[in-house]
């Protein structure tokens, strides 16, 4: 019996679309199992953040997006509310990084402990000094209840720069009171157990919807401040710089991405921030990825001296290099990378 033409066509596209089919499935069960040795090889690190702000932006979409894995790279986040709390798990070897306030890395190594900005996404004070509405001015201040995150952090810092512009004096004029992480602190405004509070966005935003005033916004000011480092361990850098490299290198392709991506941004800091308000958001996004963030995060030196003034109490002689190791960024830069990302 003669086979039509027809049905010898038929048959041949039926086995081309059997190996398709078949070679499909066998790539997809090729796949998943390279993502298993992937993920099983993956180096675990727990990476810890100070505050729930709009500065962690690079943080997050690093993490989200997966560049971290990409570096082969386990990266856990933790939220550790507090720069002070952050830098003792990290001392404590609880976490190999922390993205915190300069301020607590200086008075941390000033104490004894070996600890290293590797890099800085903001150069200047972020931050609003808020207060309930019957406070207008500065000498309505005067006897009042001023809440911070954490004393000792960046936000006490902010707040000393403040308390010397107006002339009160900390404890004679104002009492200052730590209440926790930047939620806990709008709350204790909101609810009248402080009259203010030093917050950084979205928290400001939110508090100017709820009808509170601002009576500062320090980074109008134009102090050089290194805002947002990442820190890690001496030893750890000694022991492990592969690993630091290659988890800054995954950090400055979420800063890229931040710079570049605005609407996957937004929707990363909806995430993490627990904001929906989309003015807000995008409020977020201009200040902490268009305003403030730098393309290549290097520390600078001037900017920790600016902190040095603050903290350092005694003669003995420190430089803000001690405090700094640019020498990953640096080599990064060497590599071509932010020549990769910005053509």
């Amino acid at each position: 019996m003669q086979v039509s033409p027809i049905h010898t066509w038929l048959e041949a596209v039926r086995e081309t679309t059997v190996q398709k089919v078949f070679c499909l499935i066998l790539w997809s069960f090729v796949w998943q199992g390279l993502l298993f040795l992937a993920n099983a090889r993956a180096e675990p690190i727990r990476l810890a953040y100070s505050s729930i702000s709009g500065a962690m932006a690079s943080l997050w979409v690093a993490q989200d997006y997966g560049y971290f894995r990409r570096q082969g790279l386990d990266v856990q986040l933790l939220y550790i509310g507090g720069g002070s709390v952050a830098t003792q798990a990290l001392i404590g070897g609880d976490v190999q990084f922390v993205r915190l306030g300069a301020n607590s890395v200086v008075q941390a190594s000033l104490r004894g402990a070996s600890l290293k900005m590797i890099a800085n996404t903001i150069n200047t004070l972020v931050f609003s000094l808020i207060a309930r509405p019957e406070i207008q001015t500065a000498k309505d201040l005067k006897g009042k209840k001023i809440g911070l995150t954490r004393l000792g952090g960046s936000t006490d810092f902010a707040l000393d720069l403040a308390l010397k512009k107006w002339g009160l004096r900390r404890g004679a004029d104002v009492a200052v009171i730590q209440t926790g992480g930047m939620p806990q602190l709008l709350g204790a405004i909101t609810g009248g157990v402080v009259d203010a509070g030093v917050v950084s966005p979205p928290t400001n935003l939110s508090a100017a919807k709820l009808g509170l005033k601002e009576l500062v916004d320090f980074g109008e000011i134009g102090i050089v401040y290194p805002n947002s480092p990442l820190a890690t361990t001496q030893l750890f850098l000694e022991k492990n710089r592969s690993t630091a490299l290659r988890l800054l290198r995954a950090y400055c392709e979420g800063i890229h991405r931040v710079r570049t991506d605005k609407e996957g941004t937004i929707k990363v800091l909806a995430k993490y921030t627990k904001v929906q308000d989309m003015d807000i958001l995008a409020e977020l996004y201009r200040i902490y990825g268009v305003k403030y963030l730098e393309p290549i995060p290097k520390v600078r030196l001037d900017a920790v001296d600016e902190v040095l003034r603050s903290e350092v109490k005694t003669a003995a002689p420190v430089k803000a290099s001690d405090f700094v190791d640019n020498s990953l960024v640096t080599e990064l830069e060497q590599q071509g990378l932010f020549q990769t990302l910005y053509r």
